[in-house]
């Protein structure tokens, strides 16, 4: 039985509907009532031209499709590792519907959940994108769950920057920005890391973008900033929770995941156009002045191509109980580098760009804190006192970016104490540190701000360099991120890998690391050459340092990255350096050379990125849809469209199993022509990695490194 009600607007007729089967065209979309399931469908006039069948969403009204809850969780943090506990309570998970009201670009589901009214609102933006929009009456709640339907053999791909799976279909992922955690489940490092510092979990992530696309060439997008996890361990839905009072998502449907990477980056941001160092080969040192400037004598007597330095240590070095750590005081040490201006301009004249490195923290022994904090620039506790945050081994305070004073302050440090001594680059590390519990020049909760810190954090590196126009000659690195990050970070890296061959947080980690974030939008990435994190302490049972063959592994994967930038490690004098021996220099010589030619390919691809939003590495998918083999491929990569990288990141052996998609390949390296749509067993000794170039390209000619 139809039951109609009408309604004569001013601008236009709307009409709400309660019906037991049925369908409704609106402008964007059909929305269609089968049984106890809703679907909506774009217009099969609009750009769509897949599967037909394949709704854009839907849900099963027969089941908990939407529960509320309350709930104030106790959380603990351990140098930017949370932990959260705490039970729901008044949670409802049977919603009534109650009307459906239609409008020309929209459909509004009302209904109640335990006497709480609510609306889930569905709003066409265009031939490819709809809008979701669910709000509760009652303001106490403040944990929402929509849940909507998912195919059994779905694969989910992105959810920013992920380190052990390629596929999220049966994993709960958290959106929080936070550390990675030392070992992320691999053992025993996490058992160890969870004695003094924080583990974390093969989910745990620095970048964790509330985005994914699946194979059915639709993309999801949770705009809420608040705490979230997407739950896919169900075969036939996917459970979205939210801490929050409302929901807000955007789903889109296109033709080809590239069409969905151009959509959501022209959306939520692009990385600029990069300096030319950033191409070539950047060497991390340390030391000081005289120091470095003999590493690079000898590395370019050795025959290595430098295109810059990252000399992270120019505000000094301390110890402490994990190893070799910077002070936080933002001013170049004198004592280590003497005319710190003068070596920047040295550098300059042979070609070589310096780069620094800088955190939104203060460590409390410093002139800069002091003044921070009489100004009020800093975080503050519940006391409004500022915010004393436990690092590992020392004190700082975070910098209040709500506090537009405080960002024209770090701003001007920025300029003043980096840009003019002749900084072109910097790591702008950090950005996960904010506290549950913190108090913010603006008001604003917390809790809500949590996320989006690390994108003002970019957004206030970017400004220093708009501000002294030097626009797309300087650029640095992000370490975290969150939607919307690309519009003013200029690139990124993929944290602090251990010095090992573990899974979750070793070698093997990058490659899942680096085409996740690129699907999320984070085009352009790269990992520390080498690795960063490990244990020393007198050596023993559970040492880990980075030895030769780990290194040349490294080296291998990373000359085929959107960068090529070294580590020395958090325990440098345990660990083997590009400059240790006459053997390493030379191997790492023979790549710099290597990526020196690389460089015009390189420059494409950023263009592309820069573009159309195209990730530099790029998960198979991207390039080859309907190929099903290559959903599945989690330990390769294709460099733009034309290179195609399968590291070796096993410590032992040289052989692997390789997948090639459709045409031809030559190695790059050997020139041997293999056959693709197939898998190979191909030989990969150290200095002879598995780096195809596909012969129907352009390049096949170009890229000629014997």
């Amino acid at each position: 039985m139809k039951k109609y009600c009408y309604t004569l607007s001013f601008l236009f007729l709307s009409f709400c509907v309660t019906f037991a089967q049925g369908e409704t065209n609106t402008t964007f979309f059909t929305y269609k009532k089968v049984n106890n399931l809703i679907q909506i469908h774009l217009h099969p006039s609009s750009k769509w031209k897949g599967d037909q069948t394949k709704p854009i969403f839907s849900i099963d009204t027969k089941s908990s499709f939407l529960s509320i809850a309350k709930s104030t969780p106790k959380v603990k943090e351990t140098y930017g590792f949370f932990k959260f506990r705490g039970k729901q309570k008044d949670k409802c998970k049977k919603p009534s519907i109650t009307g459906t009201l239609f409008r020309p670009t929209s459909v509004e589901i009302q209904g109640e959940l335990c006497g709480c009214k609510y609306s889930l609102m569905i709003t066409g933006k265009d031939s490819t994108q709809i809008d979701l929009a669910v709000t509760l009456s009652d303001k106490s709640y403040n944990r929402i769950t929509l849940q909507y339907l998912s195919d059994k053999e779905e694969t989910i791909l992105g959810l920013g920057e992920q380190y052990t799976h390629n596929n999220m279909k049966g994993q709960k992922v958290p959106i929080w920005v936070e550390e990675q955690g030392i070992g992320s489940g691999d053992q025993p490092t996490t058992m160890i890391a969870n004695t003094k510092i924080a583990g974390g979990t093969p989910v745990s992530t620095y970048a964790p973008i509330p985005y994914y696309i699946t194979d059915n060439h639709t993309a999801f997008l949770l705009r809420n900033t608040a705490r979230a996890s997407f739950c896919f361990r169900s075969k036939d839905h996917v459970g979205l929770e939210v801490w929050e009072n409302n929901l807000r998502a955007s789903l889109w449907q296109m033709n080809t995941p590239k069409d969905l990477a151009r959509s959501y980056t022209a959306q939520y941001g692009r990385l600029p156009k990069l300096p030319k160092w950033t191409y070539g080969t950047i060497v991390g040192l340390q030391g000081g002045r005289k120091i470095v400037e003999d590493y690079v004598d000898s590395l370019e007597a050795s025959g290595t191509a430098i295109s810059a330095i990252w000399v992270q240590d120019w505000v000094g070095r301390r110890r402490t109980f994990v190893g070799d750590q910077l002070k936080w005081y933002w001013e170049a040490d004198e004592e280590r580098y003497p005319n710190f201006k003068e070596f920047c301009q040295k550098m300059e004249a042979r070609g070589i760009a310096v780069l620094g490195y800088i955190n939104p923290m203060l460590t409390n022994d410093g002139a800069l804190y002091k003044e921070a904090d009489e100004k009020g620039y800093l975080v503050k506790d519940h006391t409004k006192k500022t915010y004393v945050i436990r690092m590992t081994g020392f004190d700082v305070g975070l910098i209040d970016l709500t506090n537009p004073a405080a960002r024209t302050w770090i701003k001007d440090i920025i300029k003043n104490n980096m840009i003019a001594y002749g900084l072109k680059g910097w790591m702008a590390d950090f950005g996960e540190a904010l506290p549950w519990d913190a108090v913010l020049h603006s008001g604003i909760s917390p809790q809500l701000y949590h996320n989006q810190y690390p994108v003002d954090w970019a957004k206030v590196n970017r400004e220093a360099i708009q501000e002294v126009e030097q626009e797309e000659k300087i650029a640095f690195f992000s370490r975290s991120s969150f939607t919307g990050g690309s519009q003013y970070s200029t690139f990124y890296w993929a944290g602090d890998q251990m010095t090992s061959w573990q899974k979750n947080d070793g070698l093997p980690s990058i490659v899942p690391a680096l085409v996740s974030s690129g699907i999320s939008g984070m085009s352009i990435n790269h990992a520390d050459v080498g690795g960063f994190a490990g244990f020393w302490k007198g050596g023993g049972l559970f040492a880990m340092r980075r030895k030769e063959k780990l290194l040349q592994r490294h080296i291998e994967l990373g000359v085929f990255s959107p960068l090529f930038r070294t580590h020395e490690g958090i325990i440098p004098q345990r660990n083997i350096q590009v400059y240790s021996n006459t053997e390493i220099k030379a191997f790492y010589s023979k790549f710099s050379q290597i990526r020196t030619q690389l460089i015009p390919y390189l420059e494409s691809i950023a263009t592309e990125a820069n573009l159309n939003g195209y990730p530099m590495a790029r998960h198979l998918y991207l390039e080859f849809p309907n190929d099903n083999n290559c959903l599945s491929i989690n330990n390769q990569f294709l460099l733009g469209d034309a290179i195609l990288v399968a590291p070796y990141v096993k410590k032992g052996g040289k052989k692997h199993k390789i997948y090639l998609p459709k045409g031809e390949w030559r190695h790059l390296l050997t020139n041997e022509i293999l056959k693709g749509g197939q898998f190979h067993k191909v030989n990969a000794p150290i200095g002879t990695p598995s780096v195809f170039v596909s012969t129907a390209s352009e390049w096949n000619e170009k890229l000629k490194f014997n």
